[in-house]
């Protein structure tokens, strides 16, 4: 390819960058129809940026990728839809791809495409699971990466120091608010693991059989809407969850005005505080449960200090402060990319006239 091909390719290039016409990819996998934070964090990222004029599009690999309508609601529908296989996607060098760290084993695949490319990292604890053993990501091309909390992009850091790393927290929708109902005698529990989650009721009703006629409510299976109308209406929530690397349930719950009985994970979550009943040791739950649950039904309230943390907690995570966040990363880096192609331009222009 001569240079002044180069610069064709390039500048129309340019032209795509400056009309918004560069596709911005967010390659996402299909949840058959459940309910995951993560999924919800990535299509809130691409809304902020459709909403302000960028061409953000959800990849998928197949054509029978479900969507997230039936969880999420419509909101997100204006986001076009490309399936990898059926639509023949051609990825562009003023393009931009986010692979999240489940995808880690692809990365070689994507190695000789000359986009922007970024890491989301969205579990800690899944960082290595996929790739390469030994493997960089800038390896593959993958110099940038976002994450959600200080303690994930300290991690990255210490193994991959060439990253740049940008932070972009989920938001807490403002669906979550205090129920002006009484409050029920209410449960609700969220454990990744199924056996925890069945361990944590067995206890609870054998540890305090006189507390057995108070239910617990499994946050699964409903739509965004739905858990937090649930949500709402309990005297308290019970999380566990090892893996977590943000935690939005328990921020969630304090939104609602609702106090969290939890585990606290491998990863720390920077809004970690004396905002709630938290210990290391899951063999504890139950017992820190019972005890909430008895003080509840003697009418005893939550300190206004603990009130206070609760709410405090959950304030940096707003749809303005994400929206603002989203927009300020994505134009940098993009304006970063304008500039490395002019320069492109300039450098093959000089060279032709040398």
């Amino acid at each position: 390819m001569n240079k002044q091909t180069n610069i064709e390719i390039f500048q129309e290039a340019l032209n795509r960058i400056e009309k918004n016409e560069n596709s911005i990819y967010f390659l996402t996998y299909d949840t058959k129809n459940n309910a995951r934070a993560a999924i919800k964090h990535i299509y809130d990222m691409a809304l902020a940026l459709k909403e302000f004029g960028y061409n953000a599009k959800i990849l998928v690999e197949e054509k029978t990728y479900g969507g997230v309508n039936g969880w999420l609601g419509d909101e997100y529908d204006i986001l076009p839809i490309a399936a990898i296989k059926e639509d023949n996607v051609q990825i562009s060098v003023d393009d931009i791809i986010v692979v999240p760290e489940v995808y880690s084993n692809i990365l070689q695949q994507l190695s000789n495409i000359r986009c922007v490319k970024i890491m989301l990292l969205q579990q800690k604890e899944y960082m290595f699971e996929a790739l390469p053993i030994g493997s960089r990501w800038s390896s593959f091309g993958f110099d940038k990466c976002i994450t959600t909390t200080k303690a994930a992009k300290k991690y990255i850091l210490e193994y991959f120091p060439e990253a740049l790393v940008y932070l972009i927290p989920p938001y807490i929708g403002d669906n979550f608010k205090p129920t002006e109902k009484p409050t029920k005698p209410y449960i609700a529990i969220s454990c990744r693991d199924r056996v925890q989650h069945r361990k944590i009721i067995s206890e609870f009703y054998l540890k305090f059989p006189q507390l057995r006629w108070i239910t617990f409510r499994d946050m699964v299976q409903m739509s965004y809407n739905e858990f937090s109308d649930a949500l709402c209406e309990c005297m308290v929530s019970v999380w566990i969850d090892d893996e977590s690397t943000f935690g939005t349930f328990p921020l969630e719950s304090m939104k609602c005005g609702v106090p969290v009985v939890g585990k606290i994970p491998f990863t720390e979550p920077d809004w970690l505080s004396e905002n709630g009943f938290w210990t290391y040791d899951g063999n504890k739950i139950s017992e820190l449960l019972g005890t909430y649950v008895l003080a509840w039904l003697d009418g005893v309230e939550l300190t206004e200090d603990v009130k206070e943390k609760m709410n405090m907690s959950h304030l940096p995570y707003t749809k303005k402060i994400h929206n603002e966040s989203t927009l300020s990363i994505f134009t940098t880096i993009i304006t970063q990319r304008s500039e490395l192609i002019k320069n492109t331009i300039e450098k093959n222009k000089t060279e032709i006239t040398e």
